[in-house]
């Protein structure tokens, strides 16, 4: 069908600078499209952003890729704003009325909900089966210390993990500074430790001190330490059997292919390291190896059940070693190393010459592949003082270091971190922002961010009405404003319509 002209004096109406015809489709999509952004916007955007500025500390608006005005919470103290993922608020010493009964080094700890033990370790010097406990709360503090079940027998070097709830105490020297391969399980009832037996079935099959351990769903996890044949780089697993009910742990069982290897292929032994899992991967750091300290990081990746990864030949990939920068910046042995938030943390430790360090090194690996882009560090996090052989938990958003060797000798306070430095309250970017919200905690804060949110939406609702009815009624409108504005504005006369 032929086009048909226009009638007589008429012209064609254009829109979008001229670009397209006023009454063609191609201007009634981008219109539809412009209205429908603004509808999302006005009832889904502003109502969402409303509830989180009632109950959140700041909110962010827009896309902030790069923000050049940052502000943030004192409580950060002198952390970088914003502070760097995986950093901490500065560590702080804990009052002298939480501090152990007695300086103490090598011991280990577990946590039972909000129980916190200390076991074994040296106490003047000597190996102990004392058992300490105290209560934490979720603000990183604890009460003062009680006397809980004493070990079987002293121990010190030991590896210790827990396991659904379960405590175990693997291997260590005796109180004559002898290698033990005596495996002990605490006895939890109703959270609390009322005891500790040694499990004759899980014992190691050689006495074994300075090895770490390490649980993941699957089981145990034991890796080097020192035997009666010097430094061993031997893999042990503990595996859960499902096969029984209750569900129990096998007897720690050798994996030759597993062994800890150098890049040569050559077996790399080491003692006093420390094993970290992130649910997906298992890392071994630093520690001793035949060369002295080392900055060593070992990466064994799991598959979905927890098992070890295989190739497409089905062979057990084993260990991966870091190189260049996935390595430690200097090397550290027997520091409380511990995981949060995805994040690895390495806390003093001693150096290549034997000393105590203040250094405090913390990365965040890939979390599909275990990778590590680097190590960082911060002047003002490290430790109030050098600090190696400590203990260490994680309470609520806090970490603890408890007890250890300082520079002049075993120590019994302790310190604490908080691993939640404040998001900044305030940033300024090139396409968005973040301001400062109410942050009101609690069931309170959350109906009244609905009460925010609903006002909002209803509000932007009423908002959108009155738009479709000025559109609609353009000329009635414009006569209405005219007459609130008392004449200030005089609408136009004519056939005009209000927007094209």
């Amino acid at each position: 069908m032929a086009q048909q002209a226009l009638p007589p004096g008429s012209t064609q109406r254009r829109t979008f600078f001229g670009l397209l015809d006023a009454d063609g489709w191609p201007a009634a999509f981008w219109k539809a499209l412009f209205w429908f952004i603004v509808i999302l916007f006005m009832l889904g955007y502003l109502p969402d952003r409303a509830y989180y500025f009632t109950v959140e500390p700041a909110i962010p608006l827009g896309e902030n890729v790069f923000s050049p005005i940052n502000f943030c919470d004192g409580a950060n103290e002198s952390l970088p704003c914003p502070a760097p993922r995986g950093a901490v608020i500065p560590w702080q010493a804990s009052p002298t009325q939480l501090a152990l009964p007695a300086p103490r080094a090598q011991a280990g700890t577990f946590q039972s909900g909000t129980l916190l033990y200390v076991v074994g370790g040296l106490v003047g010097g000597k190996a102990t089966d004392s058992v300490l406990v105290t209560t934490t709360t979720s603000d990183g503090n604890f009460g003062a210390w009680q006397n809980g079940p004493a070990l079987p027998a002293p121990r010190t070097d030991f590896a210790i993990t827990s396991f659904n709830g379960t405590p175990y105490v693997i291997g260590g020297l005796d109180a004559d500074g002898k290698p033990t391969s005596t495996v002990y399980v605490g006895d939890i009832e109703s959270g609390n430790l009322v005891g500790w037996k040694a499990d004759t079935t899980m014992a190691l099959s050689a006495p074994l001190s300075g090895a770490t351990a390490v649980s993941t769903g699957t089981g145990l996890w034991l890796v080097g330490g020192k035997n009666a044949t010097g430094l061993s780089a031997t893999v042990y697993r503990a595996i859960l059997d499902n096969s029984v009910t209750p569900a129990v742990l096998r007897p720690f069982q050798e994996q030759p292919a597993l062994v800890l290897r150098d890049g040569s292929g050559n077996p790399a032994p080491r003692q006093h390291a420390t094993a970290l899992s992130t649910g997906s991967q298992i890392f071994v750091i630093g520690g001793e190896g035949p060369q002295g300290v080392s900055d060593q990081v070992y990466l064994l990746t799991l598959n979905a059940i927890g098992e070890p990864a295989v190739d497409g030949q089905g062979r057990t990939i084993g260990w991966g070693q870091s190189v260049g920068a996935s390595s430690l910046p200097s090397p550290r042995t027997q520091f409380a190393g511990f995981v949060a938030n995805g994040a690895l943390y390495v806390p003093g430790g001693f150096g290549p010459d034997g000393k105590p360090t203040s250094t405090f090194y913390w990365t965040v690996p890939d979390a599909t592949s275990g990778a590590i882009a680097q190590w960082n560090e911060l002047g003002q996090t490290d430790l109030v003082q050098p600090l190696a052989e400590s203990s260490t938990a994680v309470s609520g958003s806090f970490a603890l270091l408890i007890g250890g060797q300082g520079a002049t000798g075993a120590l019994a306070g302790s310190y604490r971190a908080n691993l939640a430095p404040a998001t900044p309250f305030f940033q300024l970017g090139l396409i968005g922002a973040t301001i400062p919200g109410l942050s009101v905690k609690g069931g309170v804060g959350a109906q009244l961010g609905y009460v925010m949110a609903g006002i909002v939406g209803g509000t932007d609702f009423i908002l959108l009405i009155a738009i479709g009815v000025i559109y609609t009624r353009p000329e009635s409108s414009r006569r209405l404003l005219e007459r609130l504005s008392r004449g200030r504005y005089r609408a136009p006369r004519g056939d005009e319509y209000f927007g094209d």
